[in-house]
């Protein structure tokens, strides 16, 4: 069994920070993917990943406009987006049947 880490880099009071999350792939797998977004700008604040045995800590800050990436039976295989300057603008998903 290998392990898998999902590496998230945020920046914290003008410093960068490399945070991980590590998956116990194969037996685990991100089912979904939350987060939250600044209104004004547009872009996204803070996500969190879940797994069929856990769930991530926060990466970033959230706000009180979310958005959640999930489908019933489904594991997350991917991801796409589209960022510039480290700031994240969109961020969707790629599903598979599990």
């Amino acid at each position: 069994m290998e392990a898998c880490a999902a590496v998230v880099m945020e920046e914290f009071l003008g410093t960068m920070v490399v945070s991980k999350f590590e998956l116990n792939y194969p037996m685990e797998y991100v089912t979904s993917v939350e987060g939250s977004y600044d209104n004004k700008s547009g872009f996204i604040t803070m996500l969190r990943f879940t797994t069929n045995r856990q769930t991530s800590q926060d990466f970033g800050l959230a706000t009180t406009s979310s958005f959640v990436h999930h489908k019933v039976d489904h594991m997350i295989v991917g991801f796409h987006g589209k960022s510039s300057n480290m700031l994240l603008h969109k961020i969707g998903v790629h599903v598979i049947p599990i």
